[in-house]
């Protein structure tokens, strides 16, 4: 017997997931458009080691200048095993002139990775919740 609701808050989960992709997407089409770009310097690597976790996830740190001179430190939007960056390594950012701590890494994987796992994600939860309800 189903958890009365299931049903229904796979399908909320799934939509916010959606609607999250939808932001993130629109937020790379803004910084194709009017982002500045600009070159950081990889100089640090957030590992992820949990006790049971064999494959530890890396999260990128990302230094730069924005046009105002100011230094500007911010971790990639996506992590997980193999996303790691050398440290030391340049890598070309763009970043909104208003909002400099809305950068990103101008990498495909670091571009489309954030909006395609939360696509995957919305999916697997609709399909839950469609599941759930029809069955």
């Amino acid at each position: 017997m189903a958890v009365p609701g299931a049903d229904l808050l796979c399908v909320a989960v799934g939509l916010l997931l959606y609607a999250c992709a939808v932001r993130d997407a629109r937020l790379v089409r803004r910084l194709r458009r009017e982002g500045v770009r600009t070159e950081g310097v990889v100089v640090a690597n957030v590992v992820d080691r949990r006790e049971r976790n064999r494959h530890p996830t890396q999260t990128p740190v990302i230094r730069f200048h924005d046009h105002q001179g100011y230094v500007v430190e911010f971790t990639t939007a996506i992590q997980g095993v193999g996303l790691g960056l050398a440290t030391g390594r340049r890598v070309d950012v763009r970043y909104l002139p208003g909002e400099s701590q809305k950068a990103r890494v101008w990498m495909r994987r670091h571009i489309l990775g954030p909006a395609a796992g939360l696509t995957l994600g919305g999916t697997l939860f609709l399909g839950f919740g469609l599941v759930i309800a029809f069955s």
